[in-house]
């Protein structure tokens, strides 16, 4: 699809506010080069003569009254050999905001505009110079979370997703043409264009690899939002001192009052490479009260959609009134662990005999002492293996995909779900219905990468980045 190019000249400071060592603007568009000579007029040598790929040390003046702004490595790229695929300036100032600011009023004096957040990653996926995954790459590269989530991001900026489903983007085009052509001959065998078997393999090829990288997933949602790990139990269990203990800091308030805690408190930390939000909730109970409801409410909500239940369990109170709140609130027993707390103050029968109760309704045990820290690394331990049992080792897949992409990847298999189907009920006339399906299966996995797309869509993406990317 071709869209508006938008040529103007635009420019971003691309540092975060606030000191530091250098702040960085950003200039791209055909007439970046006269604009960067205007602060430089007074030097032996101006920007638009550097050769490219190289820099150089300049005193920067304002354009509009020649009085001095800083001192400035200037950096020159020309098209198509930039980030843009256009003329690009970037000026490597002092930090702070005022330097960064007066350079950016006096590009916009000389003709430049501000850029859109994601513009210049925008025009570098118009320009050729990275597809649709590569950008979105570029943003779950500063948004990483933990250093598992920044390889996965870099492998997919270095094109790893791009690859696969542009091979199974382009083997769809030709089996599409195949069909297509086979449209126009009366003796489909005599041609030797189009053969059942042939085709039907191909597209079972093709899906069987969209699966594989749909299957992916799970991994990518961990480490771009993290998993949901909530905390739940009775009131005075100790969910909020163990939640307190698992961050290494005092976030909960902890008391003897029952309901202390009323609503759900989230906390981030990193579990072993990947991110966790890890939520205490009010203490599940039958209650009265409106706002204590309410918050009951929210944690049986939050039990629901976790990834990861830490049910506690006070071994000093009576045991089965617990047990009934572990049934009531639909949680999934291959994601919960029993968190078996007070164990430095409780009936030691009990911690030798409950979690073999426990065994029986499939649940993981843990037995802690919050207070004392005592059984934490244990917990731990357990928490990776149910986030991670399905997930491949660390360093062992360079594909993690996104929910939009696992979204596309489902609608491709669905349209080649149907391309089989029509074969395998009504092979004589299943060439004409067969190439729509393929086409519509080709469109959905086009999007993730940019074969296919609309201004609609790249409008989604390129506003999540930030100003000056």
């Amino acid at each position: 699809m071709e869209l508006f190019y938008d040529n103007s000249t635009i420019t971003a400071i691309c540092t975060a506010p606030g000191m530091a060592g250098i702040s960085i603007v950003r200039l791209s568009g055909a007439d970046a080069y006269p604009i960067a000579d205007a602060f430089c007029k007074n030097s032996p040598i101006l920007p638009s003569a550097m050769a490219p790929g190289t820099f150089r040390l300049f005193h920067l003046r304002d354009p509009s009254d020649a009085s001095p702004i800083d001192e400035a490595i200037v950096l020159a790229f020309r098209a198509p050999n930039s980030y843009t695929g256009e003329d690009v300036i970037e000026f490597q100032i002092h930090g702070g905001r005022i330097s960064a600011t007066r350079v950016m009023k006096g590009l916009i004096h000389c003709g430049a505009r501000p850029a859109e957040p994601g513009e210049f990653s925008k025009r570098a996926f118009l320009n050729g110079r990275m597809d649709l995954s590569e950008a979105e790459a570029v943003i779950d590269i500063i948004s990483a979370q933990s250093e598992r989530a920044g390889r996965a991001a870099a492998e997919q900026l270095e094109g790893s997703l791009g690859r696969r489903v542009n091979a199974c983007y382009d083997e769809l085009m030709t089996i599409c043409a195949d069909v297509e052509a086979s449209l126009d001959f009366a003796d489909y065998e005599s041609t030797g264009i189009l053969e059942e078997v042939d085709v039907t393999a191909r597209i079972s090829d093709i899906r069987s690899n969209l699966e594989k990288l749909a299957a992916t997933w799970r991994e990518g949602i961990l480490l771009r939002e993290g998993a949901l790990v909530v905390l739940s139990g009775i009131p005075n269990s100790g969910k909020s001192t163990l939640f307190n203990a698992m961050l290494g800091a005092f976030r909960s308030i902890v008391t003897d009052i029952p309901g202390t805690t009323r609503d759900s408190i989230e906390e981030a930390m990193l579990l072993n490479g990947i991110p966790l939000r890890i939520t205490d909730t009010a203490g599940l109970r039958d209650s009265d009260g409106i706002v204590e409801r309410i918050g009951i409410d929210r944690a049986k909500k939050l039990i629901a959609n976790a990834d990861v239940n830490l049910r506690i369990i006070d071994m000093t109170a009576e045991i089965e009134p617990q047990l009934s709140w572990i049934d009531d609130t639909a949680a999934d027993p291959l994601k919960t662990i029993a968190v078996l707390n007070k164990s430095d103050i409780a009936p030691r029968d009990r911690v030798s005999t409950l979690p073999q109760e426990l065994a029986a309704k499939d649940f993981t045990t843990v037995i802690v002492s919050a207070k004392t820290g005592a059984g934490i690394d244990e917990l731990k331990a357990a928490m990776t293996k149910k986030i991670c049992d399905d997930l491949p080792d660390e360093g062992g897949q360079d594909v993690a995909v996104s929910t939009r992409h696992h979204t596309l990847l489902k609608e491709g298999i669905e349209a080649l779900d149907e391309a089989l189907e029509l074969y395998k009920h009504d092979a004589e006339n299943a060439a004409v219905f067969c190439a729509q399906s393929l086409r519509r299966a080709a469109e959905s996995i086009g999007e993730i990468t940019g074969r296919t797309y609309s201004e609609d869509l790249l409008d989604i993406i390129f506003s999540r980045f930030c100003i000056g990317k």
